[in-house]
């Protein structure tokens, strides 16, 4: 069982100023939700958060008993829709999908970030979670993890892999890589995923890690090779993908994630019926099959939990982009 602070027989008074500022959050608390809920995502849409996150709105509404819109708010890697949520008021009408571009890489990417990725979030619940193939033209020659050390340390600097951008998740699973391996292969980024999948398909790239739903069907043609999954388990999606962490790279562990947060300071009762709200659509069988179709299965932690892997994931990434010196100009 999970310690809290919290002790049966204590009791806290309210009085003076402290209860008044209090009793609006409450008496709101009671009604809640009694109005639309806008529900931004940080990216446009079709993008994997904008397709788990109309999904999710679309039953949210039926459980919550009122409609929950979702907003788009793209640009800056995620950064500007996640600012949005950090400035809202918390009174749960405003909330948004979190994923580990804007809330645990850019801590460690952007010096002058406009919010505190712990500070300035509740964290509500959980939603999807998925791996990345690491992924090669057919024309290079090699058919396994330790097959492309080998060749990585025979040709220093001289393989390429391409990425959807400078501090995005695909480049980042391969710095991650590098770190790890101790090779050096030379980082090609691009104006998004179609466009490094593009030149991977023509062998400009040999090299990139993207999403199943990227992937798989390119694999599964023979297009691209996988050489492994960057989970530890093997994927459901991809049951015959050896992990990266099975040959011979034991500490390789990388996933994309989506969840729910909003801001800092969202009451206790509002951010637990939010919770309740969307756990009933994640245990639904069609909400399985259809991040199945994205290549992602349900994220399973408690809100506790939550909070805990957001800041080990923070922490991880500070690591990881110190050790590859990775830095975004401007």
């Amino acid at each position: 069982m999970t310690k809290t602070n919290f002790h049966p027989g204590r009791r806290v008074a309210l009085t003076g100023a402290a209860a008044l500022l209090a009793a609006p959050a409450l008496a709101q608390t009671g009604s809640f939700p009694n109005k639309p809920i806008r529900l931004v995502v940080a990216y446009p849409p079709g993008n994997s958060s904008d397709l788990v996150a109309r999904f999710v709105a679309d039953r949210m509404m039926n459980i919550l008993g009122q409609p929950v819109v979702v907003d788009n708010r793209g640009g800056a890697g995620g950064t500007i829709g996640t600012e949005f949520v950090a400035r809202a008021p918390a009174d749960g009408y405003t909330l948004g999908i979190a994923n580990a571009g804007p809330l645990t890489i850019a801590p460690a990417l952007y010096p002058n970030l406009p919010y505190d990725p712990v500070r300035d979030f509740t964290h509500v619940a959980p939603l999807s979670i998925g791996a990345h193939l690491f992924v090669v033209n057919p024309s290079l020659p090699v058919h396994n993890i330790q097959e492309l050390i080998a060749y990585a340390r025979a040709n220093p600097g001289r393989l390429f892999y391409g990425s959807s951008g400078n501090g995005s998740t695909s480049h980042l699973a391969m710095a991650y890589f590098e770190t790890l391996t101790g090779v050096r292969m030379t980082h090609a980024p691009y104006r998004g995923s179609a466009a490094a999948m593009n030149d991977l398909l023509s062998g400009q790239i040999l090299l990139a890690s993207d999403t199943l739903v990227a992937t798989a069907d390119l694999v599964r043609t023979g297009r691209l090779r996988a050489l492994g999954v960057t989970s530890k388990e093997r994927s459901p999606f991809m049951p015959d993908v050896v992990p990266i962490a099975d040959q011979g790279v034991p500490d390789y562990d990388f996933y994309g994630w989506i969840a729910l947060m909003g801001p800092a300071g969202l009451p206790a009762p509002i951010a637990q019926r939010l919770y309740d709200a969307t756990i009933a659509v994640t245990r639904q069988p069609d909400f399985a099959a259809r991040m199945g179709d994205l290549g992602l299965s349900p994220m399973t932690h408690t809100r506790q939990e939550l909070d805990e892997f957001m800041r080990f994931d923070i922490a991880r990434w500070r690591r990881v982009i110190s050790a590859a010196n990775i830095r975004i100009d401007g």
